[in-house]
């Protein structure tokens, strides 16, 4: 009898199934997406905003602060569309990939800006 001919008992955990296909458990997955990715990508948004507007002529203080204002809105609007979108994967493709992407942007402006005296 070889190795490949005997076959691992795996005991069956029916507490496991339960939790992972309960309702509670897509709660936790949006309330998750929505306070680390929310924050994450309006982070992301605050900076880039702020930098685009000192760019511009702005001020920097008024960029900072015009820019943080309207990231408390984007803040918002992202948990509210957390909790009223009806599939996870659109929330896990659209929180995780724009906070990739806008970590990305934030590094490649801050580096150029780092560049420029």
């Amino acid at each position: 009898m070889s190795a490949l001919d005997r076959s691992v008992h795996v005991p069956d955990r029916p507490y496991m199934k339960r939790f992972f296909s309960s309702p509670a458990f897509g709660m936790v997955q949006r309330l998750v997406l929505a306070l680390g990715g929310g924050y994450v990508l309006s982070a992301s948004f605050v900076m880039l905003v702020g930098w685009g507007l000192a760019q511009l002529g702005m001020a920097r203080g008024e960029a900072v602060v015009l820019s943080m204002m309207v990231g408390f809105l984007v803040f918002l609007g992202l948990i509210l569309w957390a909790f009223a979108e009806r599939t996870l994967v659109r929330l896990w493709v659209v929180f995780g990939g724009g906070s990739l992407v806008g970590i990305g942007l934030v590094q490649l402006v801050s580096a150029s800006f780092a560049a420029t005296p």
